[in-house]
């Protein structure tokens, strides 16, 4: 039994998301996406709270939670229309974050468990699900902002939910990290000791190679010399 239900899936993607150019390319787009976040965020909504830094929060609709079509609308209803198409925007650049942001995720994830049992490697369905729930979470609030001022209750009930499953696969992710950065951590050191150990043994090897040389140079001398010795005899 295993934890991953798709090992070769997450074999492939883990070794493509090693390659060196796809990860620095996915972690400056995450930095760039983020930083255009927080743009059209400080539009959207220009009363956000702040953190007990003074810094600006990310204030917005997906981060709260809304347990009702009514309390989406209402959190809709109280951006201005230039909020409303801002929004837009950053849903735009958030989809792109997520996706970028899979991909440290999963070379994490892959990094990690690389040395562990087969069965114990939960592979990357968490960090794909999670993005698969937030970019989800995008698409119906685009479309509620889209049919803006029209209600759509239906739709805006499902994106309460969402936005709770989309919180749920976070800390589920949150947790994921943590625990790979310890396994990988453990695996690390544990490939360090074992290589240190096989290095020692090497090292004994190759002296005992080197004494059996000397013992049979030495032999080999005390033979030449013991037959020079009798040949000067006779």
């Amino acid at each position: 039994m295993r934890l991953d239900p798709f090992p070769q899936f997450s074999a492939s993607l883990g070794n493509a998301c090693s390659n060196p150019r796809v990860a620095l390319f996915a972690i400056v787009m995450t930095k760039i996406c983020l930083d255009r976040v927080y743009n059209y965020a400080s539009v959207v909504n220009p009363n956000a709270a702040l953190d007990a830094g003074g810094n600006e929060t990310l204030d917005i609709l997906e981060y709260q939670h809304p347990w009702t079509s009514d309390g989406v609308y209402g959190y809709l209803s109280s951006y201005s229309a230039k909020g409303r198409v801002a929004y837009q925007s950053l849903l735009m650049y958030d989809s792109g974050f997520l996706l970028c942001r899979t991909v440290p995720l999963c070379l994490l994830v892959h990094w990690a468990f690389k040395s562990a049992p087969a069965w114990s490697r939960p592979g990357v369905f968490i960090p794909l699900a999670s993005t698969f729930i937030d970019l989800t979470e995008n698409a119906l609030i685009w479309l509620l902002l889209k049919m803006y001022p029209r209600r759509l209750d239906t739709l805006a009930q499902l994106t309460a939910w969402m936005i709770e499953a989309k919180w749920a696969a976070f800390v589920a992710t949150v947790v994921l990290v943590c625990v790979s950065g310890l396994v990988g951590i453990y695996y690390s050191f544990h490939s360090m000791l074992s290589n240190s150990v096989l290095m020692e043994k090497d090292r004994q090897e190759k002296l005992r190679a080197r004494r059996h040389v000397t013992d049979v140079l030495q032999r080999s001398g005390k033979v030449a010399s013991s037959s020079a010795g009798e040949k000067k005899k006779q």
